[in-house]
């Protein structure tokens, strides 16, 4: 009635490892290889996201490809201030040190947020939408690049971003 597979079981009761732990490694290879694969896709799905998004904005594709220039490319259509590139660029370069890392790890996080929540107001979306983009920009990108939103240069937004001060309050 019942069968039993013997065959991993040597002569003297003992488990042959060589032979279990070869069907588990073959088995973590394929899950890597299965993660790498959805690695790869979500990389490709973003790379276009962000060159339809620089299309978007009146901006060459092509350009979203050259370090550093990118970056100069998304201050100038998010709308911020030309000086918010550099402080980006070494609150980042800030986060490979080690004693500083987890400092400079928010730093780069409202900075991000800082990017996004004009990039979104440019597009016509919520403040949440920008948590979204700064957050989960494997989702919150896409939509942007492949969606029907468009890119908007007079949309209501700061040179400074999230930290602009409200003029009323200076008063």
């Amino acid at each position: 009635m019942y069968s039993y597979n013997n065959s991993l079981i040597t002569p003297n009761n003992t488990p042959d490892f060589d032979a279990l732990f070869g069907g588990m490694a073959l088995g973590v290879i394929i899950l890597i290889g299965f993660i790498a694969l959805i690695a790869l896709a979500i990389a490709i799905i973003m790379i276009i996201a962000e060159c339809k998004i620089f299309t978007k904005a009146g901006e060459k594709w092509w350009k979203m490809f050259i370090p550093l220039y990118n970056s100069w490319i998304q201050t100038k259509i998010t709308g911020l201030a030309w000086w918010w590139f550099p402080i980006f660029i070494g609150v980042s370069a800030l986060s490979d040190f080690k004693g500083i890392a987890p400092i400079a790890g928010i730093g780069v996080i409202l900075i991000s947020f800082n990017y996004n929540y004009n990039l979104a107001k440019k597009f016509g979306k919520s403040n949440g939408f920008a948590v979204l983009c700064t957050f989960l920009p494997f989702i919150g990108l896409p939509i942007l690049g492949f969606g029907s939103a468009k890119y908007d240069v007079k949309a209501n937004t700061d040179k400074n971003g999230i930290f602009a001060v409200e003029k009323d309050l200076v008063k």
